[in-house]
């Protein structure tokens, strides 16, 4: 990590895990596919898997930090002044919490502010956690972003991306 930094110790059991791991991958999710439809089909599903992916991605991670009402830390601060819970609260948002289906094949992640709240804790207990988050921070007089819906999320995202272009 640093030039002072002792170097990392992989263990032999780790490695072997690690390598062993990602052969098996590798097998399952190309050498098995271009055997049984061929090189092109393959590299083909795994291009639109990649591109879906990473859209999916990029555009829950846009609207959980990219909308109006989230703070951008600058750089020109050395440091962040609020408490890190206060700055998770302050630097993301939540959409769509009421839709089962989003949720479901989100993992959660339409959860953002429980996510970076309570990152070890499954996202099945995020709406229960969303609301004694959503009545502490009203307490504490935080403002805590949601928006309704993903449609309302990526309209504010829209409008964000234009108001920093001027």
């Amino acid at each position: 990590m640093g030039n002072d930094t002792e170097r990392f110790h992989f263990p032999v059991r780790e490695r072997i895990i690690f390598w062993v791991s990602k052969l098996i991958h590798f097998t399952l999710f190309v050498v098995v596919p271009i055997i049984f439809v061929g090189w092109l089909p393959t590299l083909l599903g795994l291009l639109i898997a990649g591109v879906v992916c990473g859209m999916s991605l990029a555009t829950v991670f846009q609207l959980a930090h990219v909308v109006s009402g989230t703070e951008f830390k600058t750089i020109e601060a050395s440091r962040v002044d609020e408490e890190w819970m206060i700055h998770q609260i302050q630097s993301t948002a939540n959409f769509a919490t009421k839709s089962k289906v989003l949720t479901w094949l989100l993992g959660g992640l339409n959860f953002q502010v429980e996510h970076h709240l309570f990152p070890k804790i499954s996202h099945v207990h995020y709406p229960a956690l969303n609301r004694i988050v959503k009545q502490t921070c009203k307490e504490y007089k935080l403002q805590y972003n949601e928006f309704k819906t993903f449609w309302a999320a990526f309209r504010s995202h829209i409008g964000v991306i234009h108001a920093m272009s001027r």
